[in-house]
């Protein structure tokens, strides 16, 4: 995922967080048990009141500016969270840059190729890779499942090697910063297959 939407997403979850947890802290804090034990300056509202009744809400209506900015402002904010939504789905996210000026490649057919190429190393059972896209760095994590027996520093070696070195040549001049994960195949499920 791109670092800026990255970025985006979690301060627009941060804040709507923040935003709720204050509201209702606020209403925790101000109901009946626990009003008499807070400090004076913090605002509590009338016994028996609710945040809006309808008295304050006809009071509101009568206002000419009310309905067409509730109107405006509902439909901003689902426009607003639509885009948010569909520029998760965006496809300039899938794609790798490669050394060329306007070559790209899918990080799905890139990240299928070294699955395919961790699979048939020596040690290895199975392989998982996935490869987020991004602009100047890839990050690319792997999980590899190792046969029963095979010793796990001369695999990675191998792995090293072989299929993760031939991945970041294909992306050079970009960096790529490799995570892998490795598991034992459990004599067990080897034999349920």
């Amino acid at each position: 995922m791109n670092p800026l939407r990255n970025a985006v997403n979690r301060t627009v979850l941060a804040l709507t967080g923040a935003a709720l947890l204050a509201g209702g802290g606020w209403l925790a804090l101000t109901s009946d048990g626990l009003a008499g034990r807070l400090p004076g300056w913090w605002p509590t509202p009338d016994a028996g009141t609710v945040l809006l009744d309808r008295g304050g809400l006809a009071d509101l209506r009568t206002h000419g500016w009310w309905t067409p900015v509730v109107v405006a402002g509902t439909a901003c904010a689902l426009l607003l969270c639509l885009v948010w939504l569909l520029a998760q789905f965006r496809g300039g996210g899938r794609r790798l840059p490669l050394a060329g000026p306007s070559l790209t490649l899918r990080s799905r057919a890139l990240a299928d190729a070294v699955a395919r190429r961790a699979e048939a190393t020596e040690g290895v059972d199975r392989a998982h890779v996935h490869l987020p896209a991004g602009k100047r760095r890839s990050r690319a994590r792997v999980r590899v499942l190792l046969e029963p027996g095979a010793a796990p520093g001369p695999v990675l070696e191998r792995l090293t090697r072989g299929p993760l070195d031939e991945a970041r040549a294909s992306l050079a001049p970009h960096r790529t910063s490799t995570r892998v994960r490795m598991g034992v195949r459990s004599t067990r499920e080897r034999r349920a297959r």
